[in-house]
């Protein structure tokens, strides 16, 4: 009698392990999509396109770089692009509406970047909520 006791919580255990498992659903990572943004005084223009970034400033400089990172995050995106020579750090703030100081548009996001030997620069991008129908 005593091992029947004794036995009882180990074969209630061997019971419920046997049970099939459920696995936790595959997180599906969500994308950024091409995306544009501008900034002004003094003007610069980022475009991300599949896996490339294209910058360019008012003063000439160009920076063309593959998507190094592109990471979802509370208040919204960051992206980083690098090479030997070049690096760029986008960060976009969304639903942070933002106006351009220049036209009457406004944008459904403010963005930050920092590009080499540029710096950085503040702007608006993603969807013209206001003030237009045209993209950045």
């Amino acid at each position: 009698m005593k091992n029947i006791i004794f036995a009882a919580p180990f074969l209630a255990l061997i019971i419920t392990s046997c049970g099939e498992k459920t696995e936790a659903p595959a997180a599906t990572e969500e994308k950024l999509g091409d995306y544009s943004a501008l900034g002004t005084e003094p003007g610069w223009t980022v475009d991300i396109k599949g896996e490339e970034i294209a910058f360019t400033s008012q003063e000439g400089k160009k920076i063309n770089l593959p998507v190094d990172r592109a990471k979802k995050t509370d208040a919204g995106w960051e992206i980083r692009g690098f090479s030997d020579r070049d690096n760029i750090n986008i960060s976009i703030t969304s639903g942070a509406e933002c106006s351009d100081g220049m036209s009457d548009r406004k944008y459904a996001d403010t963005v930050k970047i920092t590009a080499g030997e540029v710096g950085t620069r503040e702007g608006c991008g993603g969807e013209i909520i206001e003030g237009g129908d045209e993209a950045p």
